[in-house]
C-alpha cells in the first residue's frame, strides 16, 4: 500500500500475471489483501472510450477500484486538490476512502472495471451534486 499525492488515496498492489498474449492477464483479489471486509462488489463492463463515469462522493462508502480491461483515468477531489491516476490491467488497484469526488474517464472501448465496497447499497450514501459535495466538506470540519 502508498499514499498517493498528500490525498488519503491509497494504492494497493494484486498479484497480475501476464500470460502470452493470447491468454490474456490474470488479476488475483484474495480477502486478506483487500483493506477492509467486502460488503458489495460491482463491475462496470463494455465501457466506451469517451464515457464518463462517478461523478459522486460516498458519505461513508470506501471503494477499491482496479481496471480490468482497457484503460481509465480516475480522477479523485477531496474538495482541495485533485489528483489524475491511469488506470490498467497491470496498475495498482486504487482505495478512494468515504468524502473524495471520484469520476472514470474511459480511454479505450470496452473498459471493464471492478469495485470491491465497504458497504452495502445506499442511495442516501452518494453525493452527486459537486457542489453539494463542496458544502457537505465544509460542514464535517
Amino acid at each position: 500500500m502508498k499514499i498517493i499525492n498528500g490525498l488519503d488515496i491509497k494504492s494497493y498492489t494484486f498479484p497480475c500475471i501476464v500470460e502470452e498474449k493470447e491468454q490474456g492477464v490474470l488479476r488475483v483479489f484474495e480477502s486478506d489483501n483487500v483493506p477492509f471486509t467486502v460488503k458489495r462488489v460491482f463491475s462496470v463492463v463494455n465501457a466506451q472510450g469517451g464515457s464518463k463515469r462517478g461523478q459522486h462522493a460516498h458519505k461513508k462508502c470506501n471503494q477499491l477500484i482496479s481496471c480490468l480491461s482497457g484503460e481509465i483515468n480516475l480522477i479523485c477531489d477531496d474538495g482541495k486538490h485533485q489528483i489524475e491516476i491511469l488506470l490498467s490491467p497491470e496498475s495498482e488497484a486504487i482505495l478512494v476512502p468515504f468524502g473524495v469526488w471520484a469520476e472514470q474517464d474511459y480511454l479505450k472501448d470496452n473498459s471493464v472495471i471492478i469495485v470491491f465496497c465497504d458497504q452495502p447499497y445506499d442511495e442516501g450514501d452518494y453525493i452527486r451534486d459537486y457542489q453539494e459535495f463542496l458544502n457537505w466538506k465544509k460542514d464535517q470540519k
